[in-house]
């Protein structure tokens, strides 16, 4: 079968530029031959270069509206010229910035992976102090537009979870036989425990003290991700017991970037918070290693894949009712599961959590059955068929 991604990152970019690339991958493991268009590029994508895969970047301008309106001829254009669309079975949509093809002209099957949605992302802001410009209303009304042209024109549409599932159905009318959900995949090779030896040097590296409980944050710092709620219940713990916080995320919103860093240079415990940066993703497991607990205190997040990663590893978890992936870890004794928007709950969770000490005979979560390969077969399964919908 000839398959051609459509996605907005490869390999690079936290969830989806990472889950796009070990797709691709298991596909052309599978015997399938791959083709992905991406729209953004960054020079980590070097570290993600496959020669099974053929790869054209188209890319496109990050300037809202404007970068809509060119990259519509851009892209078309393209497909008219570069790439014979035709040639290929299928097409697997990715990414909503691709809702900007003439996709009623496109006679093969369309398939859509819906990581997230702009109407459940607003419906989530609703009730938060976070200020909304002109430009940006418009922006996400386009935006709105663009997801629901992939909709449309999709046989299937993709979701990781069942809470998105439960969200593409609510906000956009999606008949629930036109939905499936296939998890993401874990890479045992990607994510492996890692010795003492390793987690102590890589500590030394960081000025980290060795002795100290280490708390981890891991994903952009935006506001939907809830690293505020995660600061405010750390300071507050943070005047009864010693401990780091680990910020692993690139800032990807510059006001409440501001915000975050107002809190903590302004507080006394200034000097337990390390941030990292962005953390290519061949390098999370190290970081994972490191923690004894990791945090995603997120009040809008579809599935969280960095919760099966720091599962897999067999550490500690404190995530909100509202994250896609607590459906397939309600077994993992390592969980607690909080109230989103709470940096109460959050410090009493992180009270128990670090206090608390796991027996030395638990082993880590079973996730054998969420392989990148599977998650191809799956894909395969409902690619192969001809008389969906």
């Amino acid at each position: 079968m000839k398959i051609l991604i459509l996605t907005s990152r490869f390999g690079f970019g936290y969830g989806m530029g990472y889950s796009a690339y070990k797709e691709a991958i298991a596909l052309t493991l599978l015997g399938h031959s791959v083709t992905v268009v991406h729209c953004y590029s960054d020079p980590e994508i070097a570290d993600f270069y496959d020669s099974r895969i053929k790869l054209i970047y188209l890319p496109m301008s990050k300037l809202p509206l404007v970068g809509f309106f060119t990259y519509f001829f851009k892209l078309n254009k393209a497909i008219n010229e570069k790439i014979e669309i035709e040639d290929f079975d299928i097409v697997y949509i990715q990414s909503l910035e691709f809702g900007l093809l003439a996709l009623a002209r496109i006679k093969i099957p369309i398939f859509y992976y819906a990581r997230s949605t702009i109407r459940g992302m607003r419906l989530a802001f609703q009730g938060k102090e976070v200020k909304t410009s002109f430009l940006s209303k418009i922006t996400n009304l386009i935006l709105i537009t663009l997801e629901c042209r992939c909709i449309r024109y999709s046989k299937m549409i993709f979701v990781k979870s069942y809470r998105m599932a439960r969200e593409v159905c609510d906000l956009y009318g999606v008949g629930p036989k036109k939905l499936v959900v296939i998890t993401g995949g874990i890479d045992d090779k990607d994510f492996q425990i890692q010795s003492e030896l390793s987690c102590i040097e890589f500590k030394r590296k960081l000025k980290i003290p060795s002795d100290i409980p280490i708390v981890l944050y891991a994903g952009r710092i935006v506001p939907q991700k809830g690293l505020s709620y995660l600061v405010e219940a750390s300071l507050k713990l943070l005047q009864e017991m010693n401990f780091v916080v680990i910020i692993a995320g690139a800032n990807a919103n510059e006001p409440y970037y501001a915000k975050v860093k107002h809190l903590i240079d302004n507080s006394i415990y200034r000097n337990s918070f390390y941030f990292l940066g962005h953390i290519n993703q061949l390098d999370m497991s190290l970081v994972l290693n490191l923690a004894d607990c990791l945090v995603t205190p997120s009040f809008y997040e579809p599935f969280g894949m960095i919760n099966l990663q720091a599962a897999f590893l067999n550490k500690k978890i404190i995530t909100t009712e509202v994250t896609g992936s607590v459906d397939l870890l309600a077994n993992y004794e390592k969980i607690k599961i909080v109230r989103a928007g709470s940096s109460t709950a959050i410090e009493l969770a992180m009270r128990e959590v670090l206090l608390l000490k796991s027996p030395t005979n638990q082993l880590p979560i079973d996730l054998s059955d969420y392989s990148w390969r599977s998650v191809a077969e799956q894909l395969l399964r409902y690619f192969s068929l001809t008389d969906i919908i």
